[in-house]
């Protein structure tokens, strides 16, 4: 059998609480890391919601008349986030950008070009008060 002295015998205090600084500063990482993992998750969530929803009103927009294009209103749609809101722009044959809807088929401006550009916006906020914000485009013709 081999002697071995009592003082050398196990671990010392100071090893030990080396060692549980480690472990303690590995495990910090590797939760930070499983956050950010689920921050980075539910923002791609978002944006692929966002960008469904933007497809869904071009595809209506695209089916209308421009006589009817010129009074649509966006509907509600079910998109990311806690507060959401889509808005229409076009451009006219100046490149000035007007809000849609207007007020009367009266006040269709002569000058459209066509095929007409629309832009859809999609303006959301998340839980943490974020803003964000996604664009689509479309070309509209008479």
């Amino acid at each position: 059998m081999k002697y071995v002295p009592k003082d050398t015998a196990g671990m010392t205090l100071l090893e030990l609480m080396f060692a549980a600084g480690v472990l303690a500063l590995a495990l910090s990482l590797l939760f930070g890391s499983l956050i950010s993992i689920n921050i980075i998750g539910q923002l791609s969530e978002n944006r692929t919601m966002a960008a469904s929803q933007l497809a869904s009103v071009l595809e209506e927009v695209r089916a209308l008349p421009i006589e009817e294009l010129m009074l649509f209103a966006p509907p509600e749609v079910d998109g990311p986030g806690v507060e959401h809101q889509v808005s229409l722009t076009y451009f006219d044959g100046g490149g000035t950008e007007i809000d849609l809807p207007l007020d009367a088929v009266e006040s269709i401006p002569s000058d459209l070009p066509n095929p007409l550009e629309i832009r859809a916006t999609l303006i959301w906020s998340d839980d943490q008060g974020r803003v964000y914000s996604m664009d689509a485009v479309t070309q509209h013709g008479r």
